[in-house]
């Protein structure tokens, strides 16, 4: 258990520097994010933005698709070894949702790349096309907030750091993220930006908290 909890602590360290890269790739490019791509619009407007912004998504991939390990990693190897008997079915629950939104994400990017791949060999791309891609990416968040969720229900409260984490997963991110999609539109920057705070200040809490924990069941060996 305690190789699991220090494994668990090291990827959420890793996933958390790869958000920050990918922000730094951002900021570098003027602000150019995948998110700007995971909706529906006029089909030769979002070709002609998809095209300007080849470089910087193919970029942001390779640091995404380590992501997708890096988290999908730390959360079921984490609430693996944290788990108790009474916690066992949120344990199920919150490493499959997490599961799932990895591959989720993974073919997100896949498709992102198909889509480069064939503009470039003069496919066009089609409405219904930018429809099932909002459709799973939209998909893909909010079955990450439902696992998230259902790890607030696993990590034990002992402490601030672990206090702040649950109540961030099981009230604070549900709120916002569904809020994106669903609220007015002028606060949908605010809230992107909120979503991507708490995630990267969420990744520092699960480190610290499957640290500690791995410390103390070191302790205990002892």
């Amino acid at each position: 258990m305690r190789a699991m909890l220090w494994a668990a602590a090291a990827l959420s360290v890793t996933a958390a520097g790869l958000l920050l890269a990918m922000l730094g790739i951002a900021l570098q490019a003027g602000g150019i994010t995948q998110a700007q791509f995971e909706v529906v619009a006029p089909v030769a407007d979002y070709a002609a933005r998809l095209q300007a912004a080849s470089g910087v998504i193919r970029t942001t991939l390779i640091f995404d698709n380590l992501f997708v390990l890096t988290y999908c990693g730390a959360i079921a190897l984490g609430l693996s070894a944290l788990s108790r008997p009474e916690t066992r079915l949120a344990t199920t629950i919150a490493t499959i949702g997490i599961i799932a939104t990895g591959l989720l994400d993974w073919a997100e990017n896949m498709h992102f790349l198909s889509m480069l791949a064939g503009m470039a060999s003069g496919r066009d791309l089609t409405l219904d096309e930018l429809g099932w891609r909002m459709w799973a990416s939209t998909m893909k968040w909010h079955i990450a907030y439902g696992a998230l969720l259902a790890a607030g229900f696993v990590v034990p409260v002992r402490g601030l750091i672990s206090f702040l984490l649950v109540w961030s997963l099981r009230l604070g991110l549900p709120v916002i993220g569904v809020l994106i999609y669903t609220g007015p539109e002028d606060w949908e920057k605010a809230l992107s930006l909120a979503r991507y705070a708490m995630m990267l200040v969420g990744f520092v809490l699960f480190a610290e908290v499957f640290a500690s924990h791995a410390r103390a069941s070191g302790k205990d060996t002892t």
